[in-house]
C-alpha cells in the first residue's frame, strides 16, 4: 500500500477572492480534512499564473477514493467547492493523482 498525493487544480469562481479561499479553505480543513485518517498532509499553493493547487498525499489510493465519496456528500466540502470555478472542470482530465515514491 503506497501513499496517493493528488494535485488539484482550483481556479477562483467569479467574484471570489484568495481570501475567500483561504477562508473556505480553513473551514474544510478543520471540519472535514483533520477527521479523515487517510489524509496525511494537505498543502494549498498558489501557481504563478494566479490559479492555486490543492496538494493533498493519502495514506493509499482506497483512502483517496474514500474520501472523495465523502466530499460528494459533505455540505462542509460543497461550501469549499463553492469559491471554485468548477464550469468546464472534469476531475479526471485535469486532477493529478500519482504513487508516492517517498516521503521525507
Amino acid at each position: 500500500m503506497s501513499p496517493v498525493t493528488v494535485l488539484a487544480p482550483i481556479k477562483l469562481a467569479e467574484g471570489k477572492t484568495e481570501a475567500d479561499l483561504l477562508a473556505a479553505s480553513q473551514i474544510f480543513q478543520q471540519d472535514f480534512v483533520a477527521h479523515e485518517p487517510g489524509v496525511l498532509r494537505r498543502e494549498l499553493v498558489r501557481k504563478p499564473d494566479g490559479t492555486y493547487l490543492d496538494i493533498v498525499q493519502f495514506r493509499s489510493q482506497e483512502d483517496y477514493l474514500d474520501v472523495v465519496r465523502k466530499e460528494m456528500a459533505s455540505p462542509i466540502c460543497a461550501k469549499f467547492f463553492s469559491v471554485m470555478d468548477l464550469s468546464g472542470f472534469d476531475p479526471e482530465a485535469e486532477m493529478e493523482v500519482n504513487v508516492s515514491l517517498e516521503t521525507h
